[in-house]
């Protein structure tokens, strides 16, 4: 098989990644706060690094990651419903996986789908566990039923929550891409970073009885690292305004906490953007070759990845 084949194969599987990081997290947010929740959380985080490790090989392959998504199921169903829709959704990735190690020769991509299809079926277990302790102990009762939240205090949370889903893609991309290796450790740190303000954002919505809105708008993604950068400052200057103008209206004092952290970290990536993109000019100026990326030394060759902190439940773990 040749590799532009491959890499269409990966591709899909990054499309399927992405599906399940997002259909997770909603069940995970509409359950609240516990250790089932915990527990989803922790498998979106480790379909984020499916996600991660698939995008670093189809770039070594010379392709293009795909930050395109399969549709999440985000229909409001009662929490066995939701697991069983989970159980199946694992079922459908073992099996693309399995059909696709079947397709392609290359060991150490086979190698690859078969340590990504092993973190499957121990998610598909739990899942179904889930479901079983649901039906037959009951269903627990909707985060934030009972809550009442005006539709002004909604969209405010929602412009962040669809502004972060963004800029994750956005950053991952550029991260990707990034033939310089701080400026790929720097735009990854800053997507996990958008990652806990998309959680810390989605909860406090969930905890009102709104469901986020998990779309996002279309992210600028290129090859050029200028180009990306100034694209980055302008995004984050964007927000930072938004933010600062949003925080006045909002009379719940913990969400206005919330957001002014979230802008001061706005700030703080729009202030190291700019000296990445200094730095940047001045590797384009010379036209001096940018640093190739290296990767850290391995104890072994399983695939790694910087650990993901928790996208959410971070209510007491926000200092």
């Amino acid at each position: 098989m040749d590799k532009k084949k491959i890499i269409e194969l990966l591709r899909d599987d990054m499309r399927g990644e992405h599906q399940a990081v997002i259909q997770y997290l909603a069940h995970a947010y509409a359950l609240g706060e516990g250790e089932i929740p915990g527990d989803i959380e922790e498998m979106a985080r480790d379909e984020m690094r499916h996600f991660d490790w698939l995008a670093d090989v189809i770039v070594e392959l010379g392709g293009d990651p795909d930050m395109q998504r399969e549709p999440p199921d985000l229909s409001i169903e009662p929490p066995s419903v939701q697991m069983r829709k989970d159980v199946n959704l694992e079922q459908q990735a073992i099996d693309q996986y399995r059909d696709h190690m079947e397709q392609i020769e290359d060991e150490g991509i086979r190698r690859l789908l078969a340590r990504i299809i092993h973190d499957e079926v121990e998610h598909q277990k739990k899942f179904r566990a889930f479901a079983e302790e649901f039906e037959q102990e009951g269903e627990p009762e909707p985060e934030g039923e009972d809550e009442e939240v005006s539709e002004r205090l909604a969209d405010i949370l929602n412009y962040g929550v669809r502004h972060e889903y963004t800029v994750i893609l956005q950053y991952l991309y550029h991260s990707f891409v990034a033939d310089d290796w701080e400026l790929k450790e720097e735009m990854e740190r800053s997507a996990i970073n958008e990652m806990q303000h998309m959680g810390w954002l989605g909860e406090e919505l969930q905890e009102r009885g709104q469901q986020p809105d998990f779309n996002h708008l279309e992210p600028f993604l290129s090859r050029d690292h200028v180009a990306n950068l100034k694209a980055n400052i302008d995004i984050e200057d964007e927000v930072t305004q938004a933010y600062s103008n949003q925080i006045p209206e909002v009379e719940d004092e913990e969400i206005r906490e919330i957001l002014a952290r979230v802008r001061d970290h706005e700030i703080y990536h729009s202030d190291v953007f700019r000296d990445l993109l200094e730095e940047a000019k001045e590797r384009q100026g010379k036209g001096s070759p940018a640093k190739k990326p290296k990767a850290p030394e391995e104890s072994d060759d399983e695939p790694k990845a910087p650990d993901v902190p928790s996208i959410g439940s971070l209510r007491n773990k926000r200092d």
